[in-house]
């Protein structure tokens, strides 16, 4: 549920503000609050709002999350369960979900494609 929020400038209310990701900070911004992810969540969680709403596959994460590994350096596709079990635990607490979809692989739960916002180097 979103805070009921209005405009400071005419008081407007202001509608429902889409998921919004800060990759360089590790940060989500949902529902009036923010969570805080590890490096591999955060890029996990891009890589989802990116292809939202399609399913991002298990191996299709683990390949964008490892592709500039040196080879044979790339860990067990178990390792994506992991990361994803982590973010729901963050995520749970704004309000914004990762779906399973059993045999496909995941997708963000949320009702419009997610922000994300890009800091100048």
């Amino acid at each position: 549920m979103q805070p009921d929020c209005s405009c400071p400038l005419c008081g407007q209310p202001i509608g429902e503000l889409p998921v919004t990701i800060l990759p360089e900070r590790g940060m989500v911004v949902a529902n009036g609050k923010f969570a805080i992810l590890t490096g591999h969540e955060v890029l996990l969680l891009q890589r989802l709002a990116e292809v939202f709403p399609r399913v991002l596959s298990k191996e299709a994460a683990l390949e964008w999350l490892y592709q500039f590994s040196a080879e044979g350096e790339e860990p067990e596709i178990k390792i994506i369960d992991v990361y994803i079990c982590k973010a729901r635990k963050k995520l749970d607490q704004i309000g914004v979900r990762i779906d399973t979809l059993w045999g496909k692989g995941y997708a963000l739960g949320v009702d419009r494609k997610p922000v994300i916002v890009r800091e100048a180097a």
